[in-house]
């Protein structure tokens, strides 16, 4: 599938270039789009998207104030990994102690930061070594990100898109976010393992590019079970390219389900080990498992049988399909309605269904919604261009089955807004593409066409900056409040840093500040937002939408001897809007109950605290 590079805009035919060439081969210092060359431009790129995201972030670096609660109980979880805890063992003991909260995490995500915490600990001590982790694992994760997206511009344009491409990918909102420092969560790594498995689908040999899809979902559904839709995406490709080419007997299929077969099985044994057998819906299971081995026995067998005619082949994809999920609905019929579908009632109206980034994304602020929207879909009219201009069948395939993807992570990504990362980097190298030749016609125009073109250019590089800029104009935008960027003035490691005079105790306090309360300070909380912990999370809401007698019963049961608020966050406030007459309504306008005494043990914390006396 080589071809002579891409060309300029042809004179005649318009703005936009004709065709694409699907680039195979060695480039210069490397295979397979990793020369020298390539990486040399996604490290520039990073360089600067480090310097920038650092300096956005120093306070919260120097303040160890994280973005997402996530982040702080990630860091919990590896202090608890190198303090001692089994490696298996992913129970969070100082939630909803003694007992703990089962986490549905994986190990995966805690190597690269506690490798390096235990690297630089005898340099730099404990605290510098992680507040080194924290900065330099998500950013190095925006590194794996940007040489993999500069790759695939190699493998399908050129070096120039490969820079250009990094900037669109980077830039987007729902990307940027992920790779901040202080983000060490898991959904930067879930971003890259869906890039690795997009550039395997432009490999040239069945064997190695199913292979790599393979595993790079299996990595990915080890991290988080979401991953499940992409997967069935690349699954889905992966059979369409043995249905119209019989030649290849389905070996991409059969490759991509044996190493996610092969892989889930290595990683479930390698990090959740046989301490928990149950079939969870939250994580990969057994049932999951015999799921992957299921479809790669059929997709094997029917490589085997292969060729055969098409209606034949048809309806054998279709039994394995039915079979696998026959197979998840009889051995776990619990799991056939999603992940969540035994939550509390409760906790899923007051909490689940308050997460924002889990909501589809018509329900995120108009700045972050339109990115969303428009890098993917800007990506998608590209990469139908590019498949319709295509020189050869090889390649007219090629776009088609990147288009497909596409098409099915934007889906996703509009259903569930924090899923939209991964359609914006899949839309990354061909909008980088669309970009650069457009601009490149435009020099042949006149200035007003040239002025209109790199408007234009802006808006497809960069869909919210038309929001940004009415925002920042619009004398009526200045009289709402910012919410969408909004800070709490509650400094949790300064009143950890005054509890810890105090033994260790409960703590009641709202679900959103549990893993702050957690990571700064050795007392324990009641529950946090993890949907494990639902007994206690129930507890929780109940308790601050409840009457004071109610709460006070909750409180008692759960020997909670302090009840911690921070009251400019989103949690409480919900919670008195939801029970004007409940207990956090009542602390918020500074009427606690009698059995609450005020106290102050962190003054200038902004946190309000409140003794048990009864």
């Amino acid at each position: 599938m080589n071809g002579p590079g891409f060309k300029a805009a042809i004179p005649g035919r318009g703005l936009l270039p004709t065709t694409g060439a699907i680039r195979g081969g060695t480039t210069a210092g490397g295979i397979s789009g990793f020369g020298w060359p390539t990486v040399v431009r996604a490290v520039l790129v990073w360089l600067v998207l480090c310097v920038i995201l650092f300096t956005a972030t120093r306070t919260a670096i120097a303040t160890m104030r994280f973005a997402d609660p996530d982040d702080a109980l990630r860091l919990l979880e590896v202090r608890d990994l190198l303090g001692g805890q089994n490696w298996f063992d992913v129970h969070q003991y100082r939630v909803a102690a003694p007992e703990g909260v089962p986490m549905h995490w994986s190990r995966l995500v805690d190597i690269p930061i506690a490798g390096l915490i235990l690297l630089l600990r005898p340099l730099v001590g404990a605290a510098g070594a992680e507040t080194v982790a924290l900065v330099a694992v998500p950013l190095l994760t925006l590194l794996c990100a940007l040489l993999l997206i500069a790759r695939l511009a190699v493998r399908l344009f050129d070096q120039e898109v490969a820079g250009i491409a990094c900037l669109v990918g980077a830039i987007a909102s729902p990307v940027l976010f992920q790779f901040m420092p202080m983000r060490i969560d898991h959904h930067g790594w879930q971003i890259v393992l869906a890039l690795a498995a997009f550039n395997g689908l432009t490999a040239r040999d069945a064997g190695r590019g199913g292979t790599v899809i393979g595993l790079a979902l299996a990595a990915q559904l080890a991290i988080s079970i979401e991953g499940l839709p992409v997967a069935a995406l690349f699954l889905g490709v992966c059979a369409l390219r043995g249905l119209r080419n019989p030649g290849e007997r389905h070996a991409w299929l059969a490759h991509a389900a044996t190493a996610l077969a092969l892989g889930s099985i290595a990683l479930f044994l390698g990090t959740r080990g046989l301490l928990d057998p149950i079939n969870h819906c939250d994580a990969i299971s057994p049932v999951h498992l015999a799921v992957f081995v299921w479809g790669a026995i059929g997709a094997n067998a029917l490589r085997l049988a292969a060729p055969r005619p098409l209606v034949l082949q048809i309806g054998a994809l279709a039994v394995i399909g039915a079979g696998a999920l026959g197979l998840l609905l009889l051995v776990a019929p619990q799991c056939g309605t999603g992940a969540f579908a035994e939550m509390d009632p409760v906790v899923r109206k007051y909490w689940y269904s308050a997460v924002k980034e889990g909501l589809p994304v018509w329900n995120m602020p108009p700045l972050n919604a339109v990115t969303m929207i428009f890098t993917p879909l800007f990506g998608l009219l590209a990469t139908a261009w590019y498949w319709r201009r295509a020189s050869s069948a090889p390649e007219r395939l090629l776009w088609l089955d990147l288009l497909l993807v596409l098409l099915g992570a934007y889906g996703v990504g509009l259903l569930v807004a924090r899923a939209s990362g991964t359609a914006c980097v899949f839309a990354a190298v061909p909008v980088a593409a669309l970009v650069r030749d457009g601009i490149t016609a435009l020099r042949t125009r006149g200035v007003p066409a040239r002025i209109a073109g790199y408007a234009a250019a802006a808006v497809v590089l960069l869909p919210a900056l038309p929001v940004f800029l009415w925002n920042a104009w619009s004398p009526a935008s200045h009289d709402k409040p910012d919410t969408a960027f909004h800070v709490t003035r509650c400094q949790y490691a300064q009143a950890a840093r005054a509890l810890d005079r105090l033994p260790p105790t409960d703590l009641f306090a709202p679900l959103d500040i549990g893993p702050n309360l957690l990571v700064y300070s050795h007392h324990r909380v009641i529950a946090t937002g993890h949907h494990r912990g639902s007994a206690a999370m129930r507890d929780v809401i109940d308790a601050f939408i409840g009457t004071p007698e109610q709460a006070r019963a909750i409180v008692r049961r759960r020997h909670a001897t302090m009840v911690v608020l921070c009251p400019d966050i989103n949690e409480p406030q919900y919670y008195a809007d939801a029970a004007p007459d409940g207990l956090a309504a009542r602390l918020l306008k500074g009427k606690p109950p009698a059995w609450l005494q005020p106290i102050d043990p962190a003054p200038g914390s902004h946190l309000r605290f409140w003794r048990v006396v009864d």
